[in-house]
């Protein structure tokens, strides 16, 4: 350990506290027993230091001096906001608005009631082309009347002047939300079927007007109407001259 190395460590020595314990201070203090020029040095820096701490000890503070500075001093706290009663009112409404208004959207997605006859038709149309069955196979109109009104369906419905001379092939009953619905069946002469679906004009909030109207639903066309206290749904493949032809 040279001489400058051993003042860099002693300047951080305290001559009342316990560094000579530390191996580095007790290495530095003997070499300043056996240096001249550092053990002067030394000396005048610990009798600089005892100078210091006595002149520090000497220093009484003002007896107010805790309250001066706490009165004149502005102590700023970081706002909490779940601590402020204010912004956690405010935090909890924006977070219920968003609840509700999430609540409300959902709400009304799912509990939309298909209860519109735009619903009835894909229902009718589905029915037709995935769940197709005739509960009666016949060419006889009063046998498919009767098995309708066995089973509490529309019975007494009428037939465009088009659609009565195709072959009849039989009918069904479907239902559609509790209500029976007459299904009847036509060959359209190629081998191609037409559905006819009857259902009382009540069990739909928004019936069609009494003048067909001419849609498609998936892969076939419709012919919507309404007629004597029941709607009628034509269903059928696709031709250019639907309603002229059937009606």
């Amino acid at each position: 350990m040279t001489s400058l190395e051993a003042k860099k460590i002693l300047q951080l020595y305290r001559s009342d506290s316990a560094d000579t314990d530390e191996r580095e201070i007790a290495e530095a203090l003997e070499l300043a027993r056996h240096d001249q020029e550092l053990g002067r040095w030394l000396e005048q820096h610990n009798r600089f230091q005892a100078a210091m701490r006595k002149k520090l000890q000497e220093i009484v503070p003002p007896a107010n001096l805790k309250e001066t500075i706490l009165a004149e001093t502005k102590i700023i706290r970081p706002v909490v906001w779940w601590r402020d009663p204010g912004l956690l009112r405010v935090a909890a409404s924006i977070v219920l608005l968003i609840a509700l208004g999430f609540g409300v959207n959902t709400f009304w997605k799912k509990s939309r009631v298909p209860d519109r006859f735009a619903d009835y038709k894909a229902r009718m149309v589905r029915s037709a082309l995935r769940e197709y069955h005739m509960d009666i196979v016949t060419n006889d109109l009063i046998q498919v009347r009767q098995l309708m009104t066995s089973q509490g369906a529309p019975a007494d419905f009428s037939l465009p002047k088009g659609l009565s001379q195709l072959q009849l092939t039989g009918g069904g009953v479907l239902h559609w939300r509790n209500n029976p619905v007459s299904m009847v069946c036509f060959n359209r002469g190629d081998n191609q079927m037409l559905f006819l679906f009857v259902m009382n004009r009540t069990a739909v909030k928004d019936p069609p007007r009494v003048q067909p109207e001419l849609g498609r639903v998936n892969k076939l066309a419709t012919a919507c109407w309404s007629e004597g206290g029941k709607t009628y749904l034509l269903a059928g493949p696709e031709e250019t001259d639907f309603l002229q032809k059937y009606f």
